[in-house]
């Protein structure tokens, strides 16, 4: 990434590189695969930015995880660019037997990993893929994949919604954010299961964090802050109620 990038392509890769979403991407995935067995199944999983020519890795779960993830930077193509340019999800049953990408696959294999399975996840110009690995050969099951698919929209609308709150901050108009931060909160609390409180804490930490590297992003001392929601009446009806928001 350049050290001045253009003004149309600074938000999508500072919300994903800022250490606040990178802990929430790790915190989600995390509970997502506790929640569907792949914990105890032994899935790696790691989120990579798929971009001309390259690809970067921008979130894991763990070491070995990032350098099986990475092995991709070794090919022409593989999954996770696939994935990224058609759109769709990429399945490899086994490793072992491959042709599509037959020495992606076979290097893989190589680490202990049977299967792979690569799920779009683009938020605006920032392309990148979830992916997820197992050590066995069909480790994915249809449900699996049904719901890798549903999590990694979820993942995408609320990355979406940061970046339009980023936006937002970064016009300098002045204006309250009302209605993006409580969009993105109601989305957090409805998605992840956040709290109120911590999902407001979490949205004015990533904002708090672009500013400091970005400064075009104003912070309350320059004249724009994060409402708090209790400041306008919120609390509880973002808990109560999911109607306020399409």
């Amino acid at each position: 990434m350049n050290s001045r990038p253009e003004a149309g392509g600074i938000f999508p890769v500072a919300i994903l590189d800022s250490p606040d979403v990178q802990a929430f991407l790790i915190d989600a995935v995390q509970e997502f695969l506790g929640e569907t067995g792949g914990q105890a199944r032994g899935f790696l999983w790691a989120i990579t930015q798929v971009g001309s020519g390259e690809l970067r890795n921008w979130a894991s779960g763990s070491s070995k995880a990032c350098e099986i993830d990475g092995v991709q930077r070794q090919f022409a193509d593989g999954p996770a660019r696939a994935a990224v340019a058609g759109g769709e999800f990429i399945h490899i049953p086994d490793a072992a037997v491959d042709r599509r990408w037959p020495g992606f696959s076979a290097a893989v294999a190589s680490q202990g990993i049977g299967s792979v399975l690569s799920v779009p996840m683009t938020v605006e110009e920032a392309s990148a893929a979830f992916s997820l690995y197992g050590a066995c050969p069909h480790a994915f099951t249809s449900a699996d994949v049904v719901a890798a698919i549903a999590f990694t929209r979820r993942l995408t609308k609320v990355c979406q919604l940061l970046l339009e709150l980023g936006r937002k901050a970064g016009a300098g108009t002045g204006q309250t954010l009302l209605s993006v931060i409580e969009l993105a909160v109601w989305t957090l609390i409805r998605e992840f299961g956040l709290t109120n409180e911590s999902a407001m804490r979490y949205l004015q930490a990533v904002v708090h964090d672009m500013a400091s590297r970005f400064p075009a992003v104003p912070t309350a001392g320059t004249g724009t802050a994060l409402p708090a929601a209790e400041e306008h009446g919120r609390k509880d009806s973002l808990l109560d109620s999911t109607d306020d928001y399409p």
